[in-house]
């Protein structure tokens, strides 16, 4: 699989765009995963993928209590009407991605962890202040999660692990222009230096979680064709489409 844009998600108007009606729809046309083939899997392929898909599950896995305040009060102070519900369905969706990994995992007896430091240290981040940092953390791990699923993707021969995986890379794909889009509401009338700034802070971020992630689950970054070299230029180019929509609230053609 090759990386995919952001501009595959043909949204041709963000202003226009019902973020609503996508997430009912897509909630509704979900792609068939048959948890009934349990034999896909080989002993050294779960031993690959363990580690990651442990944290990718509980990091995908949120109530999002503190998320949905700084959403409220950010719906209100910028008459953003639909957000609240927006961003209860963006959460639904992500703890259904959470479910259904440890769905898959369940299959193979991989046990899900209760806690891990590399997710503590984004929740800890996402809370530090309010809704901006919030959704440049979450946005960054989207895009993180955008190579991850490619290279799990590529790493087996499940097919209902190479399906799960195509789901997810529909659903953050969307994750992501969504959250792109709100910083884009966020810095469209602030002063341009500091939003220079806080673009300079997320390449910033970025390029310390990519160096993270990458070592820490290298064997299946590698299997899946992702060199670190690779990964980072993958990551960055995700980051600089982001950054197009924050800048222009567009995506590029």
């Amino acid at each position: 699989m090759d990386r995919v844009k952001l501009k595959e998600t043909k949204i041709d108007n963000l202003d226009e765009f019902n973020w609503i009606k996508y997430f009912k729809y897509n909630n509704e046309h979900l792609l068939k995963l048959n948890f009934d083939i349990n034999t896909e899997l080989s002993e050294e392929e779960k031993k690959l993928i363990t580690p990651s898909i442990k944290a990718f599950q509980i990091g995908e896995g949120s109530e999002g209590k503190h998320l949905i305040k700084v959403v409220e009060k950010f719906s209100v102070k910028s008459n953003y009407n639909d957000y609240i519900e927006i961003m209860k369905w963006f959460i639904k969706e992500e703890n259904r991605h959470s479910q259904t990994l440890k769905k898959y995992m369940e299959i193979y007896n991989i046990k899900p962890v209760k806690k891990l430091w590399i997710d503590n240290i984004f929740r800890i981040l996402r809370k530090m202040m309010g809704l901006e940092c919030e959704i440049i953390i979450l946005v960054t791990a989207e895009m993180i999660a955008l190579s991850y699923y490619t290279a799990l993707s590529n790493a087996t021969k499940s097919v209902l692990l190479k399906t799960i995986c195509k789901q997810m890379l529909n659903d953050e794909l969307k994750h992501v222009v969504l959250q792109s889009d709100t910083l884009h509401r966020i810095s469209k009338n602030r002063n341009k230096i500091i939003n220079k700034l806080v673009r300079k802070i997320r390449t910033i971020v970025m390029n310390i979680t990519v160096f993270v992630v990458w070592h820490k689950y290298k064997e299946l970054f590698i299997k899946g064709d992702y060199q670190y070299k690779k990964f980072k230029k993958h990551s960055l180019e995700y980051l600089k489409e982001s950054i197009n929509i924050e800048t222009f609230g567009i995506l590029e053609s």
